[in-house]
C-alpha cells in the first residue's frame, strides 16, 4: 500500500460490519512500508475509532503484518470486541455521525467526491490542514466509548 500513489479506502467503507477498518487497515500497511505519503497514522481519526472499539496500535499493527488477509483481520478483531451486530452498528453510527464534517472533507480530499471548489487552491490548503488537525485533535480527545 503505498499512499503516497493512492488514496486509502473510503472511511465509509466495511469489514466485518466495521467501517472505517478498511481505510484504518490501508493505513497500517503504509506506516509499516514507509508509504505515507501526507496521511498520518495513527491519526486523530483513528485514535477516536481504536477507542470505540477498545483497539490499540499494539494490537492492530502485529495483526496486520502477520494476517493472510484483509477477511482475518476482520475475523480476529470480531472475536476480540466481542459485540453484537446491533452494537457494532451503533457504535459506527456514533462514530459516522460524530465526524460527518471531518468525513465530508477527507471524501473530497481523497478524490472520492468532487465538489464545487475542490481541490482546495494550494496556498489554502496549509491554514485548512492546521485547522482540520487542531480539531480533530480537539473531538478525539473528547471521545469516549
Amino acid at each position: 500500500m503505498d499512499l503516497s500513489q493512492q488514496s486509502p479506502r473510503r472511511w465509509s467503507d466495511t469489514l466485518a460490519g466495521i467501517m472505517w477498518l478498511p481505510r484504518l487497515i490501508d493505513k497500517v500497511r503504509a506506516f509499516q512500508a514507509g508509504t505515507l505519503g501526507t496521511y498520518a497514522y495513527p491519526s486523530a481519526l483513528d485514535q477516536s475509532f481504536m477507542r470505540r472499539f477498545q483497539l490499540t496500535p499494539a494490537y492492530i499493527e502485529p495483526l496486520v503484518r502477520e494476517a493472510a488477509s484483509d477477511e482475518a483481520i476482520g475475523t480476529a478483531i470480531r472475536a476480540r470486541i466481542q459485540l453484537s451486530d446491533e452494537e457494532v452498528q451503533h457504535r459506527c453510527a456514533i462514530f459516522r455521525d460524530k465526524y460527518r464534517l471531518a468525513f465530508a472533507v477527507l471524501d473530497r480530499d481523497d478524490g472520492y467526491v468532487r465538489g464545487l471548489g475542490y481541490p482546495i487552491p494550494r496556498f489554502l490548503q496549509p491554514p485548512l490542514w492546521r485547522w482540520y488537525q487542531r480539531w480533530s485533535a480537539q473531538k478525539a480527545s473528547a471521545t469516549s466509548i
